[in-house]
């Protein structure tokens, strides 16, 4: 597995184990083994004894270093999110000499890419979030990290030139990121309402390309 589950989404996400050593194996152990096991059982479903067992742990050794179970989805999560950050930097970051499209495209791509590795996590967040409030609250709060940073993104796009006048810019930012967010629940969901797979990079771009900067998709293969 690529993903490694000692770091959050940055330097100010605290971690949400019980312990802080970074690079601790049996940690490390707990949350491999719980992303392993939610490919294909949900967390409502999985005991703290099955999340012990598959790290080779004793039930009062996992408790050393979470409290529940839903702590350990909360630690995936911040790793998870991290990754899906990464992905969409270059929206937020946009490199000079890179057009809104094109810029546009690579992340909504990446992003599908991450999704494909760790989207049973997701599926289980969005499950669990309602009824967990300390992981909904982690949660927001991710997700308010995207809204601002794309927000910043509008408002220097807005101020270049670039990018059309419109609402304020962390509400556009909010309806955009909120939007991509619930799609991807779905799609976790495998439900029948979520955007085709095969029609994300073109349906996304669009969306944001037309709302933010008035311009229509071209596609790949006339992208700058």
């Amino acid at each position: 597995m690529a993903t490694s589950f000692s770091n959050g989404l940055n330097a100010s996400e605290p971690r949400t184990g019980r312990r802080n050593l970074k690079g601790d194996m049996r940690e490390q152990a707990i949350l491999e083994g719980a992303y392993e096991i939610l490919r294909t059982e949900p967390l409502r479903n999985v005991s703290i004894d099955d999340l012990a067992k598959r790290a080779g742990l004793s039930r009062s050794s996992f408790y050393f270093y979470f409290e529940s179970k839903w702590q350990v989805l909360s630690a995936l999560l911040s790793s998870v999110t991290a990754d899906v950050f990464t992905a969409s930097a270059m929206i937020f970051e946009r490199p000079p000499g890179i057009s809104p499209e094109a810029a546009i495209e690579h992340a909504v791509s990446e992003v599908m890419v991450v999704w494909e590795r760790h989207g049973h996590v997701l599926r289980e967040v969005g499950d669990a979030a309602a009824a967990e409030p300390t992981l909904g609250a982690q949660w927001d709060k991710i997700l308010g990290r995207f809204v601002d940073a794309a927000a910043a993104a509008i408002e220097r796009d807005r101020a270049a030139g670039v990018a059309l006048d419109g609402p304020p810019a962390r509400s556009l930012a909010a309806a955009l990121i909120w939007m991509g967010e619930r799609n991807l629940g779905l799609m976790s969901m495998r439900s029948e309402n979520a955007i085709r797979t095969e029609d994300m990079v073109e349906t996304v771009t669009t969306v944001w390309l037309r709302t933010v900067f008035g311009l229509e998709w071209r596609g790949r293969s006339k992208s700058d």
